[in-house]
């Protein structure tokens, strides 16, 4: 007889059974099927939308694509993912589940992740009280973060390729440098 350790994550309907005595290995970091490290924009909007994410802005002069999740994943509000220009690549993707006064959503959120990556790599906060945010290393440098700020009880599920999101950072900040630097000299006449 085999004994199974089963997690049902209350408020959501997902649930992950594993033999007791098993060990998630921790492989590649995917969402809709899809490998996210080195994954292309393209590729990545087909799988997102054939998951069920719907569109509420895709749009290449923009580093950040948006969606609606409802119905994807229990609780999420929406969806986000972001791209490095120059390579075209997967920077990060955010799921946004919003909470009024829930403090147990960023623990839930967190079991769920558990239940595929196993558990996390560090904890900072207090789940039951302030600021929390669980983090997950995982192959090939990717990480997971699961984080909830206060008094605000928003909890946010977030898959960060870290350098490809430094380097979408850098891109967005040198294109804000680059509009102020316009707006300054069309300015400049006035003074």
């Amino acid at each position: 007889m085999h004994r199974y350790v089963c997690v049902l994550l209350i408020g959501l309907t997902m649930a992950a059974c594993l033999p007791a005595n098993a060990q998630r290995t921790r492989g590649d970091v995917e969402l809709f099927g899809m490998k996210l490290k080195g994954a292309t924009r393209d590729q990545l909007r087909a799988a997102f939308q054939a998951g069920g994410l719907q569109p509420e802005r895709i749009d290449n002069d923009y580093w950040i694509d948006l969606y609606k999740a409802n119905g994807v994943l229990d609780e999420a509000s929406s969806f986000k993912a972001g791209f490095a220009h120059a390579n075209n690549t997967f920077a990060f993707a955010q799921y946004r589940f919003d909470a009024f006064m829930d403090i147990g959503l960023v623990t839930r959120v967190a079991k769920l992740v558990s239940s595929k990556y196993g558990k996390a790599d560090s904890q900072s906060g207090h789940s039951g009280l302030g600021p929390v945010t669980y983090k997950w290393r995982l192959p090939q440098g990717m990480l997971i973060e699961v984080s909830r700020g206060w008094p605000d009880t928003t909890t946010y599920m977030t898959f960060i390729d870290p350098i490809n999101k430094a380097r979408m950072d850098a891109e967005m900040a040198q294109a804000q440098a680059r509009r102020e630097q316009v707006r300054a000299k069309a300015q400049s006449q006035a003074f």
